[in-house]
């Protein structure tokens, strides 16, 4: 695991150790070619992040905090001689439908490399029924694709208003298949804030805001730090 004393939290006040993830949680199950060709010397990575509020940071007591800022300076200290490039598109309560109206603008047009793109939380808060989900994810994948980018779906927070939702075992269950279909890697989010969460020490009132949904700095950290072992163990195998 990275180190995680990036940013404004002291190293001092608590261990990178608690943040650690069984390697099998952080397998994405898919390469990242396109990724893996810039992360050379002298290359640029361009990582457009897309998503919801736990995107865009809310819970975080400074935008830098967020998931995709802190894995920028992860990725940067792990890879100095690559320019990393990291843009932030996540916008609070929005749906998969919500994102691919604004796919166009806020993926296509800044030509990434690689689209991290946080999904399910809030078809989970909000659906009854699944209805077009999947089907909205598939076009997602299509539309990257066709601009030859890397996709990871990064699925729901592992968080008690999540987890109070009968919808939300739905979401996560079609998340993973349309993965695994389509052959797009899968950030466990879910399964890893689960992991630390049933280890007993990153506990809820530890990764979380006070709204019991959002992360709070500690847990963008652990996420970001996670998500950079993902990117890595993925990529590392076509740059070795």
């Amino acid at each position: 695991m990275l180190s995680l004393s990036t940013g404004a939290v002291p190293a001092a006040a608590w261990s990178t150790d608690e943040c650690e993830v069984p390697e099998d949680l952080l397998r994405l199950d898919a390469p990242l070619p396109r990724t893996a060709s810039k992360l050379v010397p002298g290359g640029t990575l361009t990582i457009v992040a897309i998503g919801s509020s736990s995107t865009y940071g809310a819970g975080a007591s400074d935008p830098k905090m967020a998931y995709p800022s802190r894995m920028k300076r992860m990725l940067s200290a792990e890879f100095p001689q690559t320019k990393i490039r990291v843009m932030n598109r996540g916008a609070g309560g929005e749906v998969v439908s919500d994102m691919l109206a604004r796919w166009d603008r806020d993926v296509v047009a800044l030509q990434p490399d690689l689209v991290i793109w946080q999904v399910g939380a809030n078809s989970a808060l909000r659906a009854s029924i699944l209805g077009d989900y999947a089907d909205r994810l598939r076009e997602g994948v299509a539309r990257t694709k066709a601009i030859g980018a890397d996709l990871i779906f990064m699925d729901a927070q592992y968080a008690p208003k999540v987890l109070a939702k009968p919808m939300a075992a739905s979401v996560l269950l079609a998340t993973d298949q349309v993965a695994r279909q389509n052959g797009i890697g899968l950030f466990r989010r879910f399964d890893i804030m689960r992991h630390w969460v049933q280890g007993g020490v990153l506990t809820f009132p530890v990764l979380l805001d006070p709204d019991q949904l959002h992360l709070n700095d500690r847990g963008y950290a652990c996420v970001a730090a996670a998500m950079t072992d993902a990117i890595i163990q993925a990529a590392r195998p076509l740059t070795d």
